[in-house]
């Protein structure tokens, strides 16, 4: 019995480890594509994700952001003109049409990331997490400097 008991504790503790780096619920038939966040501007508070977010599916999928390793906020913004001004706000979600695609840009829809709490490094990795209905997903944003996409 004593054997039991080590054999599921052992198998407890591996279905945690691998959920660890981002396994979680996959959110269904979804993908992002070059997915980077620009490293901040050494004094900013800032930065910004980009990325291509896209559906295989036959239905529309709308996604949320929920968090990202290393930063204390998130948020999705889209940018727009008004009055021959740019300005953005923030968005609750974003819509990607079935079997369709939504581009993650300077000057369009964007992941907005504030405070982080510690320095960041070019070509490191940040776990950015989306909810997708009642699945979550987990995917690694690349960390380039400004001027560089992934």
């Amino acid at each position: 019995m004593k054997n039991f008991y080590l054999i599921l504790l052992c198998t407890f503790l591996l279905g945690l480890s691998s959920n660890s780096e981002g396994a979680a619920d996959k959110a269904p038939n979804l993908k992002i594509e070059n997915a980077y966040i620009f490293k901040p501007i050494e004094g900013s508070n800032t930065t910004a994700g980009y990325g291509r977010l896209i559906n295989l599916s036959d239905e529309a999928v709308e996604l949320k952001i929920v968090s990202a390793e290393v930063f204390k906020a998130v948020e999705l913004h889209k940018t727009f003109e008004k009055e021959g001004r740019m300005s953005m706000e923030e968005v609750e979600s974003l819509n990607i049409p079935a079997k369709g695609s939504v581009e993650l840009k300077p000057g369009g829809a964007h992941i907005m990331l504030f405070d982080a709490n510690r320095d960041l490094k070019e070509g490191e990795s940040v776990w950015v997490r989306f909810e997708a209905g009642t699945s979550q997903m987990n995917t690694a944003f690349k960390i380039v400097s400004r001027g560089t996409q992934n």
